[in-house]
Parts: structure tokens; C-alpha cells; sequence
């Protein structure tokens, strides 16, 4: 049986699913892709850390101004 100041630990780190739009390259491997992604969403959300990915699809949109070029993925993470 949990103690009430177990219980209430338990609930205050649940995390926290969000969606975003960040850019990678696609060209790296996939856990390099996801880092990056990561490392995207944690650099344009200030308040935002320790993020972890749950699924990124690329959306095939490529934005041509990084070199080398970068694609947008729809993210979903947790924090």
C-alpha cells in the first residue's frame, strides 16, 4: 500500500506529451535524426528540457537554406 507522500511523487512525474514541427536531416542515421530533433525542439522551446521523441514523421518538406539540407517532421515527445 502506498503512503499518501508516495502516491502524490508518483503523479508529479508523469510525463508530459506534446507535438511540435522541427527540422533534421534525414540524411544521418536515425538516432542521429532523432537527437537532432530533439536538440530542435529543446533550442526554439526555452522552457522545455529533457525531451524525448516518441515519433517523427518526416513530412517531405525540405527547407533548403540549412546546408546540408534539412527536413520538417511532425514530432511527437515527451518532457
Amino acid at each position: 500500500m502506498l503512503h499518501t507522500e508516495e502516491f502524490v511523487g508518483i503523479i508529479l512525474y508523469v510525463p508530459q506529451t506534446h507535438k511540435a514541427r522541427a527540422l533534421a536531416n534525414p540524411a544521418q542515421p536515425h538516432s542521429a535524426v532523432l537527437h537532432e530533433l530533439e536538440r530542435y525542439i529543446e533550442a526554439h522551446n526555452p522552457d522545455v528540457t529533457d525531451v524525448n521523441v516518441v515519433s517523427a514523421t518526416d513530412t517531405g518538406q525540405a527547407d533548403k537554406t540549412h546546408k546540408p539540407v534539412r527536413h520538417w517532421y511532425h514530432v511527437t515527445y515527451e518532457t
